[in-house]
Formats: structure tokens, C-alpha cells, sequence
């Protein structure tokens, strides 16, 4: 059956494009995108967009990705920029609006939210591709109308960190779950999901939009409407997106969920999933070039082409043995553990084996902790009473998360 892909024009478009794009000479041409008149010790102000939502790095700042516009220098000479630069924004003024945090008390004028699509006005020290820093001259977003959508996403998430920061271990697992904000997990369970071969549950992706497009197509399904539930689809996909991120596995999985539907509109109602992953692949490299690297875009396809090229084959063996619900999901999680467990140990030098078993017993659980999540958050706005309550049960579920993946986080795990 493998054979056969290679007879189809999208499939071998894709190992021919992987190759580039993986090659040491493309990773060069990738890591020249900034470009600008003046040398890298002249710049000490960069003037541009926000367009990633922060990140705690491992130096304990917070990263985000940034479009440049203009650079200049100390005594004031400008060039014009092109291209995009990482920078790293201290935590103290990073955190002046988090909840809780150290420096959220912080009554300076300065202080800011920093989130996708500001414009902002830094200055610091740039070092190759990455520029560190040290205080922020001004942040706005533009006056027209893509700026106040911006401008509305920021206010939401801030308010919905606000929320899930009541809710305490719990509320942190699920803001992490629903818009990929990490800061409020326990350190100790982000580890413990490392360890057991589960980080793509905390990383958004087709699973946290499957979900929200479930959920919109049960809706939609109870009007007795076709067209109103493709419509209600459609919403629920792009209401999410636009409130996480596009993050590169998030933007994958919306990619491949909009083709699915459009095929559905078409009357094609089981199209070939590897080809449209296939092609999912060439235009996500197109349009978004600088997430070719980037370790979530790699294992994100690499799990999906396991599992849609060798799903079948493992299912075909379990079956014979095993109940449905058990070799199906087994069959899906073994068909992703062979194809990542190279990336893994290429990118990260560890794999963990246990991940297989640890997917099938966890992902349930998970689910209904997002479902639960969701419902209460909606109950909580409706009915403010109801916040201590949904906190309560929320923490429930979270408990029973922790306990269960840390008891897998004990497996041994392969390292190089």
C-alpha cells in the first residue's frame, strides 16, 4: 500500500519538499531572514509586531516571535528592516498583568500585556536572530479593525487567565489545555507528562480542535439543518484558532479540519487523509516558513504519517485479540510512537516506550476534563456563584490526572 503513495503526485511532492526543507543548506537560508542596513552591535532598538503569543523560555524570560519593521541605533540612526527576530522579554516585565505572579503588582505606567499582534517598540541587544530586551518604549495596536480584534483577544485570554488562576492546579492544567498558556501548570506534572511520552496532550493540536468541532457539530446536528451545522463548524473551528493561537501543530490541525470540511460541502465524504496531509504540509510550509523547524510542526506530521500510513496495518493485528476501543486507539498511538520516536531522540535524546499505553489511558480522562472545563466556564459566567464549585470539581479530575500520569512517568525511558 506504501508502494502505492508513491504513484500519487501530493505524496511524493511532500518527501521531496521534507528533504529540502531538512537539509543543513535550507536551515541556513532560513536562519538569514533578518535583514537591515545596520550591523548587529549598531541595533539597540527594534520597532515591529508581536506576532506569537508569549512563551516561558528554558532562560526563564519570555519569548515570542517579532516581524521588524525598523531598526536604529544609540544615537539615533534608522534603517528600514525585513524579516522576523525572536525576542526575549524579561519576566518582571512580562508578568506585570499575569495573576498572581511576583511582579502583578506592579503599579508602574509602563507596565504591559504583551500579546499577538501589538506593535511595540523595544530596546535591547540583538545576537544573531535573537534580540534580548531590556525595556519597552511603547505598545499599541493599530487603529483598524484586524488591530481591535487583536486588541480583543488579548483583553479575553487575560480575563480567562484570570479565571482559570481561581481555579488553581486545575484551572492551570486547563488554561494550558484550552489556550496553550503554560505558566500555571505545576512544574512537577509538565514533567511528569514529559516523562511519559505525553507532551502532545499539552500541546494544542488536531485533539483540542476535534473536540471544539465535535462539540459545534452536535449543535449544529440538533437543529436538524445541514448547512446551519457546517456553518456553526466553521465558527467554532475559527473562534478557538483565533482565541489560542496559531501554534504549528494548532495551525495543521485547523488546516486539515477546513480541507475536511470543505470535502464534506463537496460531497466527498471519506477522502484519502494521507494526501490531504500531504498537502497540508506543502502550504503550511508556504505560509508559514518559519515553523518548518520548530520541534511541535515536526512531530505533529511525523505522528500523524505513523498513524495514517501504518494505522491500518496494526489495527489488522490487534484486532484479532483485542476488543475495538482498546486496538483501535492502540493501533493509532502505535502507528505515532514509531514515527516520532526517531524525532524524539534526534530533537530531545529521549523517547518513552510507556507512551503508547500512557495515550490510551489518559486521553479519555483528558477529554472529559476539557468537555467539564468548558461547561463550567460557561456556568461560571453565567452564574458567578457557580466559580467556587466548578473550581472544586475541576481540581477533582485534575487530581486524578496527576496522580495517573505520574504513576506512568515512573516507566523507563530510552535515552541517547
Amino acid at each position: 500500500m506504501a508502494i502505492n503513495y508513491f504513484r500519487k503526485p501530493f505524496f511524493l511532492a511532500a518527501i521531496i519538499c521534507a528533504f529540502i526543507f531538512y537539509s543543513p543548506e535550507f536551515k541556513k537560508f532560513l536562519s538569514s531572514r533578518f535583514v537591515c542596513l545596520l550591523t548587529e552591535k549598531e541595533i539597540t532598538y527594534i520597532y515591529g509586531k508581536i506576532t506569537s503569543s508569549l512563551t516561558k523560555s528554558s532562560i526563564g524570560s519570555y519569548a515570542a516571535d517579532f516581524t521588524v519593521y525598523e531598526a536604529s541605533s544609540e544615537n539615533g540612526i534608522k534603517s528600514d528592516a525585513k524579516g522576523s527576530v525572536k525576542i526575549y522579554i524579561p519576566q518582571k516585565l512580562a508578568e506585570s498583568y499575569y495573576p498572581g505572579k511576583l511582579y502583578s503588582t506592579s503599579k508602574k505606567e509602563n507596565n504591559y500585556y504583551f500579546d499577538k499582534g501589538e506593535i511595540c517598540c523595544f530596546s535591547g541587544k540583538l545576537k544573531g536572530q535573537k534580540f534580548y530586551v531590556n525595556e519597552c518604549k511603547k505598545c499599541f495596536y493599530s487603529n483598524n479593525l484586524y488591530g481591535k480584534i487583536n486588541k480583543l483577544r488579548s483583553l479575553c485570554r487575560l480575563q480567562f487567565m484570570r479565571l482559570m488562576y481561581s481555579w488553581n492546579e486545575g484551572g492551570g492544567l486547563l488554561l494550558a489545555l484550552l489556550c496553550g498558556v503554560r505558566e500555571y501548570t505545576e512544574e512537577s506534572t509538565s514533567n511528569s507528562f514529559k516523562r511519559a511520552g505525553l507532551s502532545h496532550i499539552l500541546a494544542l493540536s488536531g485533539m483540542h480542535l476535534g473536540m471544539f468541532s465535535s462539540m459545534a457539530l452536535f449543535i449544529g446536528n440538533k437543529i436538524k439543518r445541514k448547512r446551519a451545522a457546517i456553518i456553526i463548524r466553521i465558527i467554532a473551528v475559527f473562534i478557538f484558532v483565533w482565541f489560542a493561537g496559531f501554534s504549528p501543530s494548532l495551525e495543521r490541525a485547523f488546516i486539515c479540519t477546513m480541507l475536511g470540511i470543505i470535502f464534506g460541502i463537496a460531497g466527498c465524504e471519506k477522502p484519502d487523509m494521507l494526501m490531504l496531509l500531504c498537502f497540508s504540509f506543502i502550504f503550511q510550509s508556504i505560509i508559514s516558513p518559519q515553523h518548518i523547524t520548530n520541534a511541535a510542526f515536526i512531530l505533529s506530521y511525523a505522528a500523524l504519517f505513523g498513524i495514517l500510513l501504518t494505522g491500518k496495518f496494526f489495527y489488522m493485528l490487534t484486532s484479532k485479540y483485542l476488543p475495538r476501543f482498546i486496538s483501535s486507539p492502540l493501533s493509532s498511538s502505535l502507528g505515532a510512537q514509531i514515527s516520532t520516536a526517531p524525532v524524539s531522540l534526534k530533537l530531545f535524546g529521549t523517547f518513552s516506550p510507556v507512551g503508547t499505553v500512557a495515550t490510551i489511558v489518559v486521553s479519555p480522562i483528558i477529554t472529559l476534563f476539557i468537555y467539564s472545563g468548558i461547561i463550567l466556564i460557561i456556568l461560571s459566567l453565567i452564574f458567578p456563584f457557580m466559580q467556587k464549585p466548578g473550581g472544586f470539581f475541576i481540581n477533582i479530575l485534575y487530581n486524578i490526572i496527576k496522580y495517573t500520569v505520574g504513576f506512568f512517568s515512573m516507566a523507563p525511558v530510552f535515552s541517547i
